[in-house]
Formats: structure tokens, sequence, C-alpha cells
């Protein structure tokens, strides 16, 4: 079975967050003759600042280093899970403890920098939708309005970043996506990451949907072929602030794209151009 990088990371990553969230839950719907059903949280932190411009999107499973991030960064985390029927008001209550928890976005009481979703995802783009029309009448909607998404980060359910993408775009001035090619995952199976910088073709089809893209890798953060864990999210969290940094003060969204970018990514382009490979 080929795996993509999404499946890889659910898999790497789901075992030790689903368990800090409550395992039993997750044995429960294993093991019960209760439906299962999914389950979408998506939650965002308030701005400290008037004049923020920019918010970084993050799955549940990812290596960023949510500690090192940067002030300048809003904080927008979608979680999504599988779950009982019977126990899924308690499986929600649990994601939204482990949003605050592992990302540090604090809900407030009325919820009302949350949206959840449960059931059939072919309704998340209205239900996305609404929840970002709330968002902007909080935070006013400008051009200079920009969303770096990290698209190596994934969930455990068929929810794609694609699928997110369109609400994504009509809440910003411009959206950057970001990524990360790992040449183990290449050369195990170079069929299935046949795509430019050894990506798969899903993988670079959702890059070049972005307004920018960048992609990094281990030599590219640190000259460095093999990266620790570690030391590859300090790395990566590092290139990301200093992208939205570089972003927040230019005058122009790719102004300061392209000072950021040429520093620490392998490749980075609009669209389908590339400004270097």
């Amino acid at each position: 079975m080929i795996f993509s990088r999404r499946q890889f990371l659910a898999q790497l990553a789901a075992a030790p967050v689903s368990a800090a969230i409550g395992s039993d839950l997750c044995a429960s719907a294993r093991n019960s003759n209760d439906s299962l059903t999914e389950v979408c949280v998506v939650a965002w932190n308030e701005s400290k600042s008037p004049a923020r411009t920019v918010d970084l999107w993050m799955a549940r499973c990812g290596s960023i280093d949510v500690a090192r991030l940067s002030d300048v960064l809003g904080r927008f985390v979608v979680w999504d899970e599988v779950t009982s029927e019977r126990t899924e008001g308690q499986s929600i209550d649990k994601i939204k403890s482990a949003i605050s928890h592992y990302f540090d976005v604090r809900i407030g009481d009325d919820e009302s920098n949350l949206a959840t979703l449960v059931g059939e995802f072919e309704d998340v783009p209205e239900a996305l939708g609404s929840a970002l029309a709330r968002f902007r009448s909080r935070q006013p909607f400008s051009a200079g309005s920009t969303a770096i998404i990290d698209l190596s980060s994934c969930g455990v359910t068929r929810l794609q970043w694609r699928d997110l993408m369109p609400c994504i775009k009509q809440a910003y001035g411009k959206v950057v996506g970001i990524d990360y090619t790992d040449a183990h995952l290449s050369d195990a199976d170079p069929a299935y990451y046949d795509a430019p910088y050894s990506t798969s073709q899903e993988s670079w089809r959702t890059l070049t949907a972005c307004d920018f893209w960048a992609i990094a890798s281990d030599s590219s953060l640190s000259h460095q072929p093999n990266l620790c864990f570690e030391a590859r999210a300090a790395l990566s969290t590092e290139a990301l602030n200093e992208l939205a940094q570089q972003i927040a003060l230019s005058p122009d969204v790719e102004a300061g794209f392209l000072q950021a970018t040429q520093k620490h990514f392998l490749g980075y382009g609009s669209g389908l151009e590339n400004f270097r490979s």
C-alpha cells in the first residue's frame, strides 16, 4: 500500500495525541456497535493587536513548535477526529481542551472563536465560511491580510487542505502555503513522489493553488541532510516566524515573501510559477 505524507504523519502523530485527549474514547468507538462519525473543530485566537495581518493555519498533527511561534502570528487550528456518535459531545469537549492546551488557543465562554462540524465533511465549506465571517466581523478584511497554511500538517480523516482553501482565500487578501519535502519518503517510492521537489502530485496541486508557496527541506534549513525531529521543528518554526515578520513589515505581501523565502526554503513561487528551483 502507498502512503502519502498526510497518511504517514497521521499514523505517526495521531497515537500520542489521541492518547492525550482520551484513548478511552477511541477504544470505545472502535469496540462498540455505535456508528462512527467525523468531527471537525476549528478554533482561533483573538488578535493581540488591531493591526494583525498574518494568521497561521495548522492541523492537529505537524512539526511546528507552537511554543516558539512569534506573536506576530494569529493562530487557526483545524482538528478533525473520528468518534462514536454516542460519545461525540464528550469527544468535542476533549478536542477543545486539547486545542487550548497544545496550541495555546483559548476558547471563549461564548465560543465565538470556535466552529464545530459533525457529520458530512461536504458541509465544511459552508460551516467554515460562516465562522470566518464571524471572525472578520471582529478582524476586518484588508488586502494585506495573509493566511500562512502549514500544508505539511494534517489530521486523521479524509478532510484535506484543498477542501478548506476556497473559504480561506475568500477571507484573506493572500494565501501562502508552506510544505516540507523529505528525501526518505521520496526515495522509498519515487513513482508516487514524482512531482517537483519530490512531492506527490496531490501535495503539489494543493501547494500551487495558493497565491504564494514555499517548500523547505532539512538541507535548506540547516545544510544537513538528516535532522532529528526536535531540530527540524525548531528550524521550521524559525523560518516560519521570519516569513511572518517579513510579510507583516513589508509594503506588500510578495516583497515580504521573497525576502524571507530566499534564505530558508528549497523552492518558492507564485501559483504555478517558480521564482527559484
